[in-house]
């Protein structure tokens, strides 16, 4: 049995190279403002005056997209946002539904959009 990763392991510097993207200057530079990143809201005082740190803005860019995903949890606490939410996508299926039931009906094949080629690639 292997041993179980631990923090040390996962920051280990050689293990996870930092230096192939990104000068030391720009990393020791944008260290703190790459940490702010990651903390919602905060998010946004390494987007307004870094656009030269190309070490802060990929965090940045992460950071945002957890942000995002965090506001968008955070509205399905609420009754309203989540019952809306489900009925648009139970409407979306039954569109869809009926479309790939009117292909199928006139011999025509297509793609159901976004979920279509993932399940492609699955032999049933």
């Amino acid at each position: 049995m292997g041993s179980s990763p631990t923090w040390r392991t996962f920051l280990n510097e050689n293990q996870y190279s930092m230096s192939t993207e990104f000068t030391k200057k720009e990393i020791e530079e944008g260290r703190v403002l790459a940490l702010l990143s990651y903390i919602p809201f905060l998010c946004f005082i390494p987007l307004l005056g870094t656009q030269k740190n190309k070490f802060v803005n990929k965090h940045v860019k992460q950071g945002l997209a957890l942000l995002i995903i965090e506001v968008i949890s955070l509205l399905f606490l609420i009754e309203f946002f989540s019952q809306l939410f489900w009925i648009i996508v139970l409407l979306s299926c039954v569109v869809l539904a009926s479309i790939g039931s009117l292909r199928a009906l006139f011999g025509k094949t297509w793609h159901v959009p976004y979920l279509g080629k993932l399940f492609e690639k699955y032999e049933i």
